[in-house]
């Protein structure tokens, strides 16, 4: 039982240095200037999917209500509810995640509004590749 405590209690402390040392290094690379302001907005979506989806709330949620239909109306009903839903999971925070990093790059004074929707699509998106090959 010890050994478990302290595997968990190891790793978590780890992954506090190291999230640690990654907010040093993005200090030292990129400053504190606009870049790195979309760097940190680029990384609300993934993380917001992170936890959404790796710590098993969309599950505790989602499988019941899928079951239900599953056994009251049947496979085809699901399947659609199971797509909708999925849907909707990620279309809304999408959208949000762009217009939010599009907010942040036009209120740091990243030149014209086109240069802000790049800059925030350009965040996003690195963000959400990141997200992918890291989840």
């Amino acid at each position: 039982m010890f050994r478990s405590i302290f595997t968990v209690g190891g790793f978590t402390m780890l992954s506090r240095v190291l999230g640690f040392v990654r907010d040093k290094l993005i200090a030292s690379h990129l400053g504190s200037g606009a870049m790195s302001d979309v760097w940190v907005a680029a990384f609300q979506l993934p993380n917001l999917f992170r936890r959404v989806f790796g710590e098993g709330a969309f599950n505790a949620a989602f499988v019941p209500m899928y079951s239900r239909r599953l056994e009251e109306a049947g496979e085809k009903e699901a399947d659609f509810f199971a797509r909708r839903t999925l849907s909707l999971m990620f279309m809304i925070p999408l959208a949000i995640g762009h217009a939010s990093s599009t907010l942040v790059a036009q209120r740091i004074g990243a030149g014209d509004v086109r240069d802000a929707r790049r800059l925030g699509w350009h965040g996003l998106g690195l963000g959400l590749g990141i997200a992918t090959l890291v989840g």
